[in-house]
């Protein structure tokens, strides 16, 4: 009895548990980091119409996405069928976790709104899954007119993009 007292000192358990919570955040990033490169298009560059690797935005999909968005660090990708909204490492780690990784085909888009954040331009674009739940994220491209541009040029765009 005496070993077994010995062992649950309050000490180690304090421990055991400071350890546990400072590991599990971190094997849970890296899980959802390694789906979320699975799941990556698999782009050529001949297909690219426009691509920016310094983009700022959130989603707008929980208090926490809206405060924690990306800052310079966000990457958008277009092509003919798919807008591609993701980042580079190390940021990309956490683009899963404030939901900021997203494979949009071009057609799903239903709006794209002019706005102004805290004096910033940017876009609010609105998307369709494939289940038919909304997607709501704020976008600040670096170029808009390009980005806006790149998008009304697919001929999958179902929407008239806003003009500036």
């Amino acid at each position: 009895m005496h070993h077994l007292h010995h062992f649950f000192h309050p000490l180690r358990l304090l421990l055991a548990f400071s350890l546990l919570f400072s590991v599990v955040p971190f094997v849970f990033l890296g899980w959802r980091y390694l789906t979320t490169r699975r799941n990556r298009p698999q782009i050529a560059k001949a297909d690219i119409v426009y691509q920016e690797r310094f983009a700022s935005g959130a989603s707008q999909k929980n208090a926490l996405t809206q405060v924690g968005g990306a800052n310079n660090c966000l990457r958008l990708v277009v092509t003919k069928e798919i807008l591609w909204i993701t980042s580079w490492f190390p940021f990309s780690v956490l683009t899963a976790f404030y939901d900021l990784e997203h494979v949009i085909p071009i057609g799903r888009i239903v709006s794209i709104d002019l706005i102004l954040s805290f004096g910033r331009a940017g876009l609010l674009l609105t998307y369709t899954d494939d289940c038919g739940a909304n997607h709501v994220l704020k976008v600040f491209p670096r170029n808009r007119e390009a980005f806006l541009n790149a998008l009304s040029s697919s001929g999958n765009f179902p929407t008239t993009v806003p003009t500036t």
